[in-house]
């Protein structure tokens, strides 16, 4: 087993769930006014300054072994409360709470599968040991396994039998029904906990992110941004907020929710790469640029950082080079991500590189072979080198997953057109623009396919509708321009030759918008 990125939602212990109240510790009836006013570092402290004078007293005393260790705990001292617990567990083996308590330290150390072990142990101790069973729940889903979330969610279920009071237990039962896809039981939990802590901000975060489950992306944002204003310290419900904003394309909210956060977190390489992300589809390249390169600075091994990257220097259309750098360098860190493969592949065509844009292609489609624009763009490729059967058997393949794909209507039919297939390519480009009535190649193509056939008319038709789209293609006027002499209107003709001058001028000059 080995542990996963937090990828879930997931809550921090309070504190380590200890059944200290069962050992014998001497506990004082009232603390001093000096003890409830301490911060929880200075009692950790005076906790294990008490535990040290009864350990010189006795060396062997296990109950101040377990007292130190929990003190250490809290203090962040895992390695010497792991020594404690070690020797209280020697001393007193059939002890549940201590085999409890070790696997929460041994987890802390990062040694999952010891840490989930010590808590099966403590549980055979004691099958009511009730901290053994969140313990050894929580672990299990962070773990990841599919096959431990039912164990997961079982032993959960019985820490909440054994102790209802328990409210943490079930923030980590909707974590784990999320996982599943339950989340009429997730629900249900969280109804629980909006009756019994109504003014929690965890409450309304877990309700956001089982909006966003819903895909009510309105109300999630809602509910996350009630929760940062209960808790600005809440940094996963700002991260979940960014990430909601830009599922709704809200990108400018997306930009000003991770500016805050890597305020907030400034060493965070997910909040630096959202926060370039949102900035690039904000249309703020310059910013993007920055900002993705201040998150490789962090971590030069961020495939996803060095996929956006690229994606931000291949938009310049002067960089193409540096941005097949880019995503190679990704490939280099993680061959099975798909997006570095494909733009790699995209970048490769921009250069001409069709040998290399075909294995980038091809290896895109090996991770999703469903994939309309990989597959389309094989296709043209595949044109390009000549090797038109092949791009037609790709342009099939793609029809065949997706009829309604208007891509493989459009790469079918102009290609049909350069083989001369005429009647053939009208059909699946007329059926590309019912598809799609604002894709200006297939209004273009289809025009080609028209004027081809001596249907003129038809043909200025479709290209009135390819100008309309992109009036800044000169080829698109020059098409309707030829169209229009054809059917005898040279004046309506030369204006649009006019055009194609224009714009040739303007782009020679560099001044075309």
């Amino acid at each position: 087993m080995s542990a996963r990125p937090a990828t879930i939602f997931l809550i921090a212990l309070a504190g380590l769930q200890v059944a200290a109240g069962q050992s014998s510790v001497p506990q004082s009836k009232e603390r001093s006014h000096v003890e409830r006013f301490s911060t929880p570092e200075v009692r950790a402290e005076k906790a294990e300054a008490d535990a040290n004078a009864r350990l010189i007293a006795n060396p062997n005393d296990d109950t101040a072994l377990d007292a130190r260790a929990v003190a250490r705990i809290r203090l962040g001292r895992n390695k010497e409360a792991y020594e404690d617990l070690r020797r209280a567990v020697a001393l007193k083996p059939d002890y549940s709470d201590y085999q409890a308590n070790l696997g929460y330290v041994l987890w802390k150390l990062g040694r999952p599968e010891e840490a989930v072990g010590a808590e099966r142990t403590a549980l055979k101790l004691d099958a009511k040991n009730t901290t053994a069973h969140y313990q050894l729940g929580r672990f299990l889903l962070r773990l990841g396994e599919a096959k431990d979330l039912n164990e997961a969610i079982a032993e959960l279920k019985r820490a909440l039998e054994l102790d209802p009071r328990q409210y943490e237990v079930r923030f980590e039962l909707i974590a784990a029904y999320r996982e599943l896809g339950n989340l009429a039981e997730a629900a249900a939990q969280l109804d629980v906990l909006q009756d019994a802590r109504p003014t929690d901000p965890r409450v309304f975060y877990v309700t956001g992110l089982l909006d966003a489950d819903r895909n009510d992306l309105n109300s999630a944002v809602k509910n996350f941004n009630e929760a940062i204003n209960r808790d600005p310290t809440m940094y996963a419900a700002w991260q979940d907020l960014g990430l909601a904003y830009e599922k709704l394309n809200r990108w400018d909210d997306a930009a000003r929710t991770f500016a805050e956060l890597v305020q907030r977190q400034p060493n965070s390489i997910e909040a630096a790469y959202f926060h370039a992300l949102s900035l690039f589809n904000s249309g703020r390249t310059t910013e993007a640029e920055a900002e993705v390169r201040r998150a490789l600075r962090m971590d030069a091994g961020a495939v996803e950082a060095h996929t956006l990257m690229g994606i931000i220097l291949a938009s310049r259309g002067n960089a193409n080079s540096e941005a097949a750098d880019a995503f190679s360098q990704a490939i280099a860190l993680n061959p099975n991500s798909f997006d570095a493969q494909f733009y790699l592949g995209r970048v490769q065509y921009a250069l001409k590189d069709y040998a290399g844009s075909q294995k980038s292609l091809r290896a895109a489609l090996k991770l999703n072979p469903r994939h309309s624009e990989a597959r389309f763009f094989l296709g043209t490729v595949l044109e390009l080198s000549g090797e038109s059967n092949a791009a037609l058997a790709e342009y099939q393949e793609l029809l065949k997953t997706d009829p309604n794909s208007v891509m493989g209507q459009l790469g079918l039919g102009a290609l049909l057109v350069k083989q001369g297939k005429i009647d053939e390519a009208q059909v699946a480009l007329n059926r590309a623009v019912s598809l799609d009535p604002k894709e200006f190649e297939a209004h273009w193509a289809l025009g080609r396919a028209l004027a081809l056939k001596e249907q003129y008319a038809a043909a200025a038709e479709s290209f009135k509708k390819a100008v309309a789209i992109a009036p800044g293609r000169s080829d698109a006027h020059y098409q309707l321009g030829l169209a229009l002499r054809r059917l005898g209107r040279t004046e309506d003709a030369n204006r649009e030759f006019a055009i194609v001058e224009k714009l040739n001028t303007e782009f020679r000059k560099g001044t075309s918008p």
